[in-house]
């Protein structure tokens, strides 16, 4: 029983001893990995300048926008034409009025070919349920 109480005794002094001492703060971090610059990629390319921009349009857009300087660009919806000018503002005219139509080729002469319309999406896979 003496040796009972005699463990019982020194395990309760060595907690008692542990519990007193000072906790320590975990050490810091470790620093990040230093990144090498050349490692680095490039930025991206900057965009086309207006002069390689109007390179890449087609041949009748090109003399559109030369024999009209202040047309920015211009735009087709289902049976509209729109003209951006370069002050902002945009003219719609309706394709299938003649009477607009006379009026846009008399401002700004024959209008280039409008461009072929987008490809059908894609047929969506028919989904069988099972009975």
């Amino acid at each position: 029983m003496k040796k009972r109480f005699l463990v019982a005794a020194a395990i309760l002094t060595a907690s008692a001893s542990f519990a007193q001492q000072e906790k320590q703060p975990p050490p810091p971090p470790a620093p990040p990995p230093v990144m090498d610059v050349r490692a680095v990629p490039p930025p991206p390319p900057a965009p086309l300048v207006p002069d390689k921009q109007a390179a890449a349009l087609p041949k009748d857009y090109r003399a559109f926008l030369k024999q009209n300087p202040t047309v920015k660009s211009i735009g087709w919806s289902q049976d509209k034409v729109h003209i951006h000018l370069k002050s902002g503002k945009e003219e719609v005219y309706n394709l299938n009025d003649r009477e607009q139509m006379q009026h846009l080729k008399d401002k700004y002469g024959e209008l280039p070919v409008a461009p072929p319309p987008p490809p059908p999406p894609p047929k969506a896979p028919e989904i069988r349920s099972e009975q």
